[in-house]
């Protein structure tokens, strides 16, 4: 009776510790607007969980789960420890325009290259592209880390620039993820991405000024 108690409080016990934790939240921008869209990440790794149109999400985690954050391609990511918190709001940096999901006559005279959409008939062809969804790319624990393994690109820290590129003051390359320039790629999880792109010359033209100094162009999964 002792050995089968034991048994049953040790099961009960298992049970309750790999229970997961349901966590909520609001996603909001830098003028309290909710954000829609935006992805949950778990300890670094996307979620299947994104915020609604109100800016809620409602997610589950194992309780060994460390840290919660949140993905849009304009901010990165933003991240806070869960320390057994089941609410966890978060504020974004920035303004984020909310788009509408009907773009049944937006597309007419633009042409889509997959990763950007721009006016021209042309679209641009990449310098180079690399496909980072395969096996060999799943090491890489920083995404300048997988970067660097490009050819024609130079990374040193957080700064990317393209051989080749001839301009005056900063060079730096331009960040884009899927097809929104974003100011930095820094808080993005190698493991979500798809395909990385190097523009430059007429390629990164599209981009305008902006793509002066050539573009990184990020697909994610």
């Amino acid at each position: 009776m002792a050995v089968l108690s034991f048994s049953l409080f040790f099961d009960v016990s298992a049970q309750k510790a790999n229970r997961k934790i349901i966590i909520t939240g609001k996603v909001t921008d830098f003028y309290n607007s909710p954000v829609s869209g935006a992805l949950i990440m778990i300890d670094g790794k996307p979620a299947t969980v994104k915020t609604n149109s109100k800016g809620y999400y409602r997610v589950k985690v194992k309780p060994s789960a460390l840290q919660i954050g949140v993905f849009t391609n304009v901010t990165g990511v933003k991240e806070a420890p869960i320390d057994e918190k089941t609410i966890v709001n978060f504020t974004l940096d920035k303004y984020l325009p909310q788009t509408g999901t009907d773009s049944k006559d937006s597309g007419k005279g633009v042409a889509n290259r997959g990763n950007d959409v721009t006016g021209n008939k042309d679209t641009a062809t990449p310098v180079t592209k690399i496909d980072v969804s395969t096996k060999e790319y799943t090491s890489f624990s920083d995404i300048f880390e997988m970067i660097r393994t490009l050819p024609g690109v130079m990374v040193s820290g957080s700064n990317v620039t393209i051989r080749g590129v001839q301009s005056m003051g900063n060079s730096s390359a331009l960040f884009v993820v899927n097809g929104v320039v974003v100011r930095s790629i820094s808080g993005i999880n190698p493991a979500t991405v798809k395909s990385i792109e190097v523009l430059k010359g007429p390629s990164a033209s599209v981009y305008g000024v902006q793509g002066a100094n050539g573009a990184i162009v990020i697909q994610l999964k």
